[in-house]
Formats: structure tokens, C-alpha cells, sequence
């Protein structure tokens, strides 16, 4: 069996490119880049107030359930939980009166569990707040905070707000003021 080829043709006249044809003008490009920017000066503020309104509720519920843990931590163990927030570090510490003796009792001091836990980014604050989590649930006051414990987180240089709320049997509610 006999196989034929086709070859291209080579014609011997160059072939001619239409000025402009391929690429970008700079007017062209100058215009995209200029839409690019009016549209990320219009995005840049609502992405920066997203974000912190996006750490704020984040820093919220992280303490929520922070304070819900130490409170189960409480009645499982049947000794008082120390609950102290740490604004310098956005943190929170606690402490427990270790059991010990026979009978078991609680301790008489309280001692740090581990260390301070980081709830919050830095463009968070809180004020410094300290109560007892009881083992009947209950929650007591240690510190400036009166009962129901209550205080609430800032974002610096915004105006988004959360206020956690402990009351005095330990329900944890988070709002927007």
C-alpha cells in the first residue's frame, strides 16, 4: 500500500500582520488599572469593617464558650472555677481550688489551670473582669462587675460592639448594643 504526504505549500511572499492586532494598548491598559483602583478604594472600607466585625463576634463567642466550659468544669468537679479576663494579652485565665485530702475537699486557694488562653486578636479589648463559676452553676462576682457579670469587648478605632452577659445562675447571652 502506498501512503501519500501532503505537505504545506510555502508561499514566498511574507504574510503581513495588521498594525495592532495582537496585545494591549498603553490607553487600554491605563484604563483597566484605573477601574481596579476606584473599585478597591470603594471594596478596601467595607472588607476593613467586615473584618473587625469579624473578630469581634469571633471574640465573643471564644469567651462564650470559655466561660460555658469553666462552668461545666465547676459542677463536674464540684469545686469553685475562677474566671479572670486579661486585657494586656487578650486572654483569660483560669483557676481552681485543686480537691485533695480524705474526704475529698476543695482547697482553700485557687491555683492556675495551665496557662492564660489567647481569645482575641489585637484589635480587640476587654476590660478586666474576675468571678467565681460555683458548682451549683451559680456565678458570683470577684471584681468590679456586679451580678449579673457583664461586660463587653470594643474594637479600637471602630464602632463594632459585642456585650457578653453572664447572669447569676450562668447563662451566657452575647448581644449587639
Amino acid at each position: 500500500m502506498k501512503r501519500t504526504y501532503l505537505r504545506a505549500h510555502k508561499s514566498n511572499s511574507p504574510r503581513l500582520r495588521p498594525c495592532g492586532g495582537g496585545g494591549f494598548t498603553m490607553v487600554e491598559m491605563a484604563v483597566v488599572v484605573a477601574i481596579a483602583s476606584i473599585m478597591l478604594a470603594i471594596a478596601l472600607p467595607i472588607i476593613t469593617t467586615t473584618l473587625k466585625t469579624m473578630h469581634v463576634t469571633s471574640a465573643a463567642s471564644s469567651l462564650s464558650g470559655a466561660i460555658q466550659a469553666a462552668r461545666y468544669q465547676a459542677i463536674s468537679t464540684g469545686c469553685p472555677v475562677q474566671f479572670t479576663t486579661v486585657p494586656a494579652t487578650n486572654s483569660y485565665q483560669l483557676a481552681t481550688e485543686a480537691i485533695s485530702g480524705t474526704p475529698p475537699a476543695c482547697a482553700t486557694t485557687y491555683t492556675n489551670v495551665g496557662n492564660a488562653v489567647p481569645f482575641a486578636s489585637s484589635d480587640v479589648t476587654i476590660p478586666s473582669v474576675t468571678f467565681l463559676l460555683n458548682p451549683g452553676g451559680t456565678v458570683t462576682s470577684t471584681s468590679v462587675v456586679t451580678s449579673p457579670a457583664s461586660f463587653s469587648m470594643q474594637v479600637l478605632n471602630g464602632n463594632t460592639s459585642k456585650t457578653v452577659t453572664v447572669n447569676g445562675v450562668g447563662n451566657v447571652t452575647i448581644t449587639t448594643p
